[in-house]
């Protein structure tokens, strides 16, 4: 779907304390199968900008420098962390670190 066109992503962060932010990027798209490569514009909104460690953190996402965000992490009880690495859970590091998010949905469109 990402392919057809010009495409945004948002996310939508709430953490255990209920405290809720977003960042939207301009541009989003992957590349072909197998990688399905990132290519994306900074992040503009409240939950700051956070971006080759699929195995030790436990997660499907797009990782940079380890997992500043890992929104595809394993679900650790939100407000806690995950007791080895943790990175692995579910995270955002530019909004509450290491804590374990209560909920992320990611969403994107054609613009």
């Amino acid at each position: 779907m990402v392919s057809k066109g010009k495409t945004e992503l948002r996310l939508d962060l709430t953490a255990a304390d209920g405290t809720s932010v977003y960042e939207t990027f301009q541009n989003f798209r992957l590349g072909a199968m197998p990688y399905y490569t990132l290519h994306i514009d900074t992040g503009v909104g409240t939950a700051g900008v956070s971006r080759n460690c699929a195995i030790k953190d436990h997660g499907g996402w797009w990782y940079y420098n380890c997992a500043y965000a890992n929104l595809n992490g394993e679900y650790v009880t939100p407000g806690t962390q995950r007791p080895v690495n943790a990175e692995g859970g579910m995270t955002y590091h530019s909004f509450k670190r290491w804590e374990s998010l209560k909920f992320s949905k990611m969403m994107f469109r054609r613009v």
